[in-house]
């Protein structure tokens, strides 16, 4: 049993700041990450960042570099490819790759991911006409007519790209009620290369090797029609990483962790910071604000001083 002040669960921008404030508070951390390497959401951001006070980076991955280049001066600890198991939030204690960690307090900072559509061929053809960044993939479908799924800012800005290069842009909504800002929505309607098809949703995407056409049902009507595509932008936000944490701790009805103005959940000691607690902002500054807020808490509450 390895002996902690604190453990943090996720390698996003929130958890990396709460390791290096953990560090600035004198507390004994660790973090632990599930995928390869650390950043989170960052590494999925592929437009230039131009809102985090004093850093502007090309893309995410830049952003994220700057981040790990601090935790290696300060020489920090952190683990990559960590599968959690055997999880007590009450007693503080996981099991890591069968080493079996305790500590005072926990920090939950597994953030989010892009939302699914849940239906069959959105995974088959993820490497062949599904996708959910333009701004990465744009120039892939140079000249063919895609569709983009969903009604908020991402959706719209997301078919503005891609009309750029494409000939025909189907922007495609359950209902005529966007959530997107309306200078977007006034932009996309003027666009002659994107089409709005609004009452609809996706049944299925559907082609042999590649994404041929999309399945689709009218709200209306209850009329199914196929459209053809050659790709499939699905932008209908994100989802909180929480499976893990189902019945352990308070969460709300989209799966968000619970908590309050200090980063506390519903279980003592045990904290949520980023994406993961549903923030009004979704950005790297609110996560790292979370991360420094509920280490500022921890070490108030076991009487730790900078």
């Amino acid at each position: 049993m390895k002996d902690y002040d604190v453990i943090i669960i996720g390698g996003g921008p929130a958890g990396m700041s709460a390791l290096i404030w953990c560090h600035s508070t004198g507390l004994r951390a660790i973090l632990l990450e599930k995928s390869p390497e650390l950043g989170g959401q960052m590494l999925q951001m592929y437009h230039r960042i131009l809102d985090y006070p004093g850093l502007i980076t090309e893309n995410g991955r830049e952003m994220r570099d700057h981040f790990l280049a601090h935790l290696n001066e300060l020489q920090l600890s952190w683990k990559t490819g960590c599968v959690i198991n055997q999880l007590d939030l009450s007693a503080k204690t996981l099991t890591c790759d069968g080493e079996r960690l305790r500590a005072r307090a926990m920090i939950i900072a597994t953030g989010a991911g892009k939302r699914r559509l849940g239906i069959p061929g959105e995974s088959k053809f993820e490497t062949s006409g599904v996708s959910f960044s333009a701004t990465r993939d744009h120039s892939l479908y140079a000249g063919r007519n895609v569709v983009v799924i969903g009604g908020g800012d991402s959706a719209v800005e997301n078919s503005l790209i891609l009309a750029r290069v494409c000939p025909r842009v189907t922007l495609i909504h359950r209902s005529d009620n966007f959530r997107a800002r309306d200078e977007w929505i006034k932009e996309a309607r003027e666009n002659p290369r994107i089409e709005f098809l609004e009452g609809y949703i996706p049944l299925a995407i559907e082609g042999t090797d590649r994404v041929e056409r999309i399945l689709l049902k009218s709200m209306r009507t209850g009329a199914e029609t196929h459209l053809e595509t050659s790709g499939v932008f699905i932008k209908i936000g994100i989802a909180p990483h929480t499976k893990e944490f189902r019945n352990l701790v308070e969460m709300d009805s989209d799966g968000y962790l619970i908590t309050d103005r200090r980063q506390r959940t519903s279980v003592d000691m045990v904290y949520a910071a980023g994406d993961v607690c549903a923030p009004a902002c979704l950005s790297v500054a609110t996560a790292v604000g979370h991360g420094a807020i509920a280490v500022k808490d921890i070490a108030l509450t076991l009487n730790f001083k900078p």
